[in-house]
């Protein structure tokens, strides 16, 4: 009897290429995979939410200085385009400085020469100038961050608790 024509139930069918053939049940009953992912579900929900299951609780195994929900990381106000240069998420914060940026922009070379030579900042020239200009106070920030020993630098941020934050403008200014 050759290996195509075993008689087999109309819901099985042979693997041909596995090693020992075997016969694979192919499951078209929603009732009983709707059951079967029930029943998964509840055992991985299981074994999550009992501490002695084998495995750690998220709270230990994370961290605490940096999950914890009680942490002062959070009461930092950001939005995330205001950042000039170091951490980006405000979770994330601990030390963050920040600038007057339009103050630093109108002292650079480039805002100079567009204001001087009447420059539209619309235009090809002074979309390269600005972004010029954008690029030098960057840099100079992550200079000063660095220096300082801050973990960013900021067009505007707020605390919650009204914890001051270190003004770099002049130390950037500097620098340009």
């Amino acid at each position: 009897m050759p290996f195509s024509s075993c008689p087999l139930p109309p819901r099985v069918r042979l693997v041909e290429k596995s090693s020992p053939n075997r016969a694979i049940p192919i499951v078209k009953n929603p009732r009983i995979v709707i059951k079967a992912a029930a029943i998964g579900a509840l055992v991985t929900l299981a074994a999550f939410a009992s501490p002695g299951a084998g495995m750690p609780a998220l709270d230990v195994a994370l961290p605490s200085d940096e999950y914890s929900s009680d942490s002062t990381s959070q009461d930092w106000v950001v939005v995330q385009s205001d950042n000039i240069c170091g951490l980006k998420k405000a979770r994330q914060l601990s030390n963050p400085g920040k600038v007057d940026f339009q103050s630093l922009f109108d002292s650079t070379d480039e805002a100079k020469k567009m204001k001087r030579d009447g420059i539209d900042e619309s235009s090809p020239e002074g979309s390269q100038l600005k972004a010029a200009a954008f690029e030098s106070i960057r840099k100079a920030s992550v200079t000063v961050m660095n220096d300082r020993s801050l973990c960013s630098v900021w067009k505007k941020i707020s605390n919650k608790k009204g914890t001051a934050i270190t003004d770099v403008t002049e130390s950037v200014r500097a620098l340009l």
